[in-house]
């Protein structure tokens, strides 16, 4: 394990040695990079991963404030120079995805290859903008230094069915302890300066011809197909899986058969 040091924070990350292809890794919210310890055993024929703690998991510490996309090109390109890296592909799931994006637009002409594992970053769902929308985000930070509230807010979604039962039941399981519900408030906010509009989305994957593939669960109800296909589609170059997964399943170390056996990898 060996880290990116900036003025700011403390970027963490493992390498697992393999083949001469680079692979860069960022997990979901509340993991960590061991998440791809598995991931390794499957690709490491073929990639030299680097595995990431993304900021306020792990071992990764930064100061608290917008995370900017200038900031982050930083932490990329320090790394890269610390690894003698010029070329590599990228990989994130759920919140990672945030991530492999930003830093695939930031360095095209360094990216191979971009996959997107369920990824935020594209589709926002109702509770990322309740979190970071200006007028209402201290209402959420309200709901999280509460828990008894919280637990009325979910009970009445759960009664009216505003949102997805299992994104219900996601929100209870990963807030459920005060650390976390600091933590995805933090994440959020401190994060959603890396992101991009669809517009601003669609149109820079347009422009830049490195390889995009995205891999789905059918049956995954925090990162929904049907809220993320009508994007891509617009985008038009992404190689597209639909598994028959739900969200936290598609970070099985299974799911690497799909990277490491297709053809047009590189």
């Amino acid at each position: 394990m060996t880290k990116v040091v900036l003025e700011k924070g403390h970027l963490f990350y493992s390498k697992y040695e393999g083949g001469d292809k680079i692979l860069i890794a960022f997990h979901g919210f509340g993991q960590d990079k061991k998440i791809f310890q598995d991931w390794a055993s499957k690709l490491t024929d073929e990639y030299t991963i680097y595995a990431f703690d993304i900021f306020y998991h792990g071992d990764s510490d930064r100061a608290y404030g917008k995370l900017s996309k200038l900031e982050w090109k930083e932490y990329l390109e320090a790394f890269l120079n610390q690894e003698k890296i010029e070329k590599f592909s990228l990989l994130g799931y759920s919140l990672g995805g945030r991530f492999a994006i930003a830093s695939s637009l930031l360095l095209p002409e360094n990216t191979n290859q971009l996959i997107l594992i369920a990824p935020d970053g594209i589709f926002l769902t109702i509770w990322f903008k309740l979190a970071t929308h200006p007028a209402i985000r201290w209402l959420f930070k309200y709901f999280m230094l509460r828990p008894d509230r919280l637990d009325t807010l979910l009970a009445f979604n759960d009664k009216y069915k505003i949102t997805s039962p299992y994104l219900g039941d996601f929100v209870r399981k990963e807030l459920g302890e005060e650390h976390n519900r600091k933590r995805v408030y933090i994440s959020w906010n401190h994060f959603k300066s890396l992101g991009y509009t669809q517009k601003e989305l669609i149109a820079a994957f347009k422009k830049h011809d490195f390889k995009k593939r995205i891999i789905l669960g059918s049956n995954d109800h925090i990162i929904k197909p049907a809220k993320i296909l009508p994007i891509i589609d617009k985008v038009g170059d992404f190689k597209i899986d639909i598994l028959p997964l739900k969200h936290h399943q598609l970070i099985k170390p299974e799911v690497a058969k799909l990277i490491m056996y297709n053809p047009d990898n590189r």
